[in-house]
């Protein structure tokens, strides 16, 4: 029997990829995202790996939603791997011109969603002999520069915290939780803004990561990572792993 992912805004961008990588790894793969369609191209492509694979359109910060993709997990005798990889920025205005209720929301994506469904999966995965969790995390919660979302910061850096203050799980539970923290990825959106940028921006820019780099770093983990563990990866530098 397949091992069984769990992937969070696996439709797009780097959950895609993090998702299709594990797939080849021979992981079965629970793809999630709020795309219905996205989410179902993402699934179409793993399943021509011959793994197992289940399509859950959920919103991780609604708990019965998040229910509903650990579900899918246990369905498949899993789950033993979840990575917590949906996040983004709200929509248009940041704090602090944003409301409250718009800049809780970029909390609650980035930070309160992952430590929820990190909650619901430590029973599964204890049964099923233990697991890993790999928080996908950015530099933004590493730098102390004015950054254009302070809310989005500063959940990435809760994330990272909340990481390093869970290693114990691996005792207490047999989960190992480990967070990537990465810099500007290489995707597509993140290729045609540096096409638009001129030569004295990109010379005082870090180069992007390669998004390969990034699930090599995320299988790594899997595979052998410490509990705890927070890797930085910086374009052009070798990851930085900070063990507790």
């Amino acid at each position: 029997m397949a091992r069984i992912a769990i992937v969070t805004g696996a439709g797009a961008g780097l959950g895609r990829e993090i998702a299709v990588g594990l797939a080849d790894a021979g992981y079965g793969i629970i793809v999630v995202d709020r795309d219905e369609r996205a989410a179902a191209s993402c699934a179409h492509l793993i399943e021509q790996r011959a793994v197992p694979v289940r399509k859950v359109c959920a919103d991780v910060r609604v708990p019965s939603d998040a229910e509903r993709i650990v579900s899918a997990g246990r369905q498949l005798d899993g789950p033993h791997v979840l990575v917590n990889n949906a996040g983004g920025w709200t929509p248009e205005r940041q704090y602090p011109e944003a409301t409250a209720d718009e800049w809780a929301a970029t909390i609650n994506l980035n930070l309160i969603a992952p430590m929820m469904l990190s909650q619901l999966v430590l029973s599964p995965m204890r049964e099923q002999g233990g697991g890993a969790i790999i928080n996908i995390s950015s530099s933004a919660g590493l730098d102390s520069t004015s950054y254009g979302s302070p809310e989005y910061g500063a959940a990435k850096a809760g994330l990272i915290r909340f990481t390093s203050s869970l290693s114990g799980l691996a005792t207490s539970h047999g989960v190992r939780m480990m967070c990537v923290a990465p810099d500007w990825i290489g995707l597509e959106r993140a290729q045609a803004q540096w096409a638009l940028m001129s030569d004295v921006e990109r010379a005082a820019t870090r180069p992007l990561i390669p998004p390969a780099e990034v699930v090599t770093v995320v299988l790594q983990l899997i595979r052998d990572g410490v509990g705890g563990t927070v890797v930085e990866m910086r374009g052009s530098d070798q990851p930085v792993t900070r063990t507790p």
